[in-house]
């Protein structure tokens, strides 16, 4: 049972980083960070010895007639790849936090609801069973809204409500979508199940109509958590008002987990109406919509943690752009994406953080020359803004190019139309990037801002790792490319995807 061992191992993690809060502070993000990384190695080893396929059950209720429950867990190429990026981030974070968090009050709460907050992410994408990913789902927004609310800017209890209040009503969806599934495998079984392998085994028999009801269930449901415009309402005000390194995990990994919930549980039930042209053909425009609106939005934006905000939503856009493609190739550039986009934003979360903490200044006009004061952090931004610019030799450029070719693999009329667009989205996210760089780091020093210098190690460190795992990862990809393949492959034979 080492998934349940690494998720017991997270809470004791957090109750331990408590412990350790209470009389030495922030530096308990060590004791976090320690944790996570032995749980990075744990579930890594044991996905290499499974050959890429690693299950765990445990019976948890039994009604014959009636109800069976199951603890089930798996890890697949495809899960394996939104874990890895999970830990990788929450990992360099807590780290983050010891510098960020240093003169906060009541720091040891906040590295408890830290590793309470993992715990449960990790927890949702290894679930293989829909009951048990909802409890997951539903136990990453208590310390999440916690940390928002209790140690964020401005506004930020009502912020966090906002967020609380966006995510429930699309929780409420998926509770619909799950119990219809449910109550055919009561039909089919003659007892409830929501064990994934039980409920794959009528894939394509559903009627239509239930097909499409599911599909706009959680496509609303998962949207939410997604950003997708127009469902996006919470996220710029939550990500910027968030604690930096909250602001990290928001945007770094935990929106992606909706994208992770749209593969897993509707793509394969919904295909037959998901792979017909009109749906392809409204699910692409939405990606589109939501791909150019997030990047036209940073676009204009001053403060710099609500560019990058809607610079999330636009990389989303990306994502969701292969998802609605629904092939190989187009998946694979999603799901690498998700890495590779954790990777950058994570970084230019963390740069944003440093100028908060350092200089107390989020507005990019009162900004400029920063490079002189601080080149390290100034190089480590622009391999993140580069990054996400798509340039080559950065992960974002392979992940993009895979999303293009899956786009223009479709068999639709327009396709070439599609792919032309989403390539011009590129040139949005360049030039906002751009003006990230060059507000904050070139130009004149404004005479307002005094002697600056860099951040501590503790906050230098782990965008320095970032910035050269994206570089690495942008140079030879196929160490979660390999693993994101062989998971799709065995996913697409499921229901006779290509």
């Amino acid at each position: 049972m080492i998934i349940l061992l690494s998720l017991y191992t997270l809470i004791i993690g957090g109750f331990l980083s408590y412990v350790i809060g209470a009389r030495y502070g922030s530096k308990a993000g060590y004791v976090s960070a320690g944790t996570i990384f032995i749980v990075y190695i744990l579930l890594n080893q044991m996905y290499l010895a499974s050959g890429g396929n690693y299950i765990e059950s445990l019976t948890w209720a039994n009604v014959p007639g009636l109800i069976t429950l199951n603890l089930l867990f798996r890890i697949d190429g495809i899960a394996y790849a939104f874990i890895s990026i999970i830990l990788i981030v929450t990992l360099f974070s807590a780290i983050y936090s010891v510098g960020y968090m240093d003169h906060a009050e009541n720091v040891k709460v906040y590295f408890l609801a830290y590793m309470l907050y993992t715990a449960a992410m990790i927890g949702a994408v290894a679930s293989y069973n829909l009951l048990q990913f909802f409890f997951f789902w539903e136990a990453m927004l208590i310390p999440s809204y916690f940390m928002i609310a209790e140690w964020g800017y401005g506004d930020r209890r009502r912020v966090a409500f906002k967020y609380f209040l966006y995510t429930q009503l699309g929780s409420i969806l998926l509770i619909v979508a799950i119990g219809i599934l449910g109550l055919y495998t009561l039909n089919r079984y003659g007892s409830i199940s929501f064990d994934v392998n039980i409920l794959y085994t009528f894939i394509g028999e559903l009627p239509l109509n239930i097909q499409r009801l599911l599909l706009i269930l959680m496509l609303f449901g998962f949207g939410v958590k997604m950003a997708i415009v127009p469902l996006h309402g919470w996220l710029p005000e939550a990500h910027a008002e968030a604690p930096t390194p909250i602001s990290v995990i928001l945007s770094g990994v935990m929106i992606e987990i909706g994208l992770y919930g749209l593969i897993r549980y509707t793509l394969p039930f919904t295909y037959s109406i998901w792979s017909s042209e009109g749906s392809i053909t409204l699910l692409l425009i939405l990606a589109l919509i939501t791909l150019f609106y997030g990047g036209l939005m940073a676009l204009v934006q001053k403060d710099v943690k609500r560019l990058l905000a809607y610079s999330s939503i636009s990389q989303m856009g990306y994502m969701f752009l292969g998802l609605a493609a629904a092939n190989v190739i187009s998946l694979e550039g999603s799901i690498m994406h998700v890495y590779s986009h954790g990777l950058l934003k994570a970084l230019l979360f963390m740069v944003a953080g440093v100028l908060i903490h350092v200089i107390g200044i989020r507005n990019l006009d009162q900004l400029g020359g920063l490079a002189s004061r601080m080149p390290i952090t100034a190089v480590t931004a622009v391999v993140g803004a580069m990054g996400i610019a798509g340039l080559p030799g950065i992960a974002a450029f392979i992940s993009e190019f895979l999303i293009f070719g899956g786009v223009y693999n479709i068999s639709l009329t327009n396709k070439i139309l599609f792919t032309v667009i989403a390539v011009l989205g590129t040139a949005i996210s360049a030039a906002y990037m751009t003006i990230f760089i060059r507000k904050i780091f070139f130009g004149r020093l404004p005479e307002n801002i005094g002697e600056i210098h860099e951040v501590p190690t503790s906050m230098l460190a782990p965008m320095v790792a970032l910035a050269i795992l994206a570089i690495l990862i942008g140079i030879y990809p196929t160490p979660i490319l390999n693993p994101i393949l062989s998971g799709l492959s065995e996913y697409f034979n499921l229901f006779g995807g290509v």
